[in-house]
């Protein structure tokens, strides 16, 4: 199981060391991987542990924060918020993980990907770089 994962809660945990999201994303030395990369993959991998079908990286608010939750058995969960000066590169990172050409909107594909022995496979609707990121989950 991944360590940034809490089973128990409908959170994300930070590792020891870390003050908040900002503090994680930018340290890079875990992995080779990009940490917005890590990061959708942290985010995915929870709701993909949670049975979710449906996840949304929310529009940037004014108070600096960008809202992402997701759908489980019809409930909406809310996950911590992350910092909205990100969110552009979590939505590109996003959009190259889909495969989806850069710059032309809407746009519309699969992110699939093999993490151990999870295989995530998410369809990816981004109509503008500014609107809500909807992810749906697809059967394996």
């Amino acid at each position: 199981m991944n360590q940034f994962v809490n089973p128990k809660k409908r959170s994300i945990s930070l590792p020891g060391g870390c003050k908040d999201l900002a503090d994680v994303l930018k340290h890079s030395e875990r992995s080779n991987k990009s940490p917005i990369k890590r990061f959708i993959t942290l985010v995915l991998m929870q709701a993909q542990q949670d049975c979710a079908t449906e996840l949304i990286i929310g529009s940037a608010h004014a108070n600096g924060d960008t809202p992402i939750r997701y759908k489980v058995e019809g409930s909406w969960h809310d996950l911590t918020p992350f910092p909205s000066h990100i969110r552009s590169r979590v939505v590109s990172e996003l959009g190259r993980m889909a495969g989806l050409p850069s710059g032309q909107f809407p746009q519309d594909g699969v992110l699939a990907m093999s993490l151990e022995e999870t295989q995530l496979l998410w369809r990816v609707r981004i109509a503008s770089p500014d609107a809500e990121c909807i992810l749906t989950s697809r059967d394996v």
